[in-house]
């Protein structure tokens, strides 16, 4: 079984999303409605890479102080 858990940096604070996605896109979707739902504007991506090399565990940085980053967890 896998799934994808996403955290983020909203206005230069941590936010944990307690909730698993089935896709990566899913999360990034979620991620790109919380914006426009709590901040009544768009969210864009300006850089996306891996940690450590990994290709599952991608961070999205928007701007300083906001990013997500999404992690394939495998049961």
């Amino acid at each position: 079984m896998k799934f994808y858990t996403l955290n983020a940096v909203v206005r230069g604070k941590n936010v944990k999303i307690d909730k698993i996605f089935n896709t990566r896109e899913d999360a990034i979707n979620y991620m790109f409605k919380y914006y426009n739902r709590h901040f009544l504007y768009g969210l864009e991506v300006n850089e996306e890479y891996s940690i450590d090399g990994d290709k599952h565990n991608v961070e999205y940085v928007c701007n300083d102080y906001d990013r997500f980053r999404i992690n394939r967890v495998v049961l």
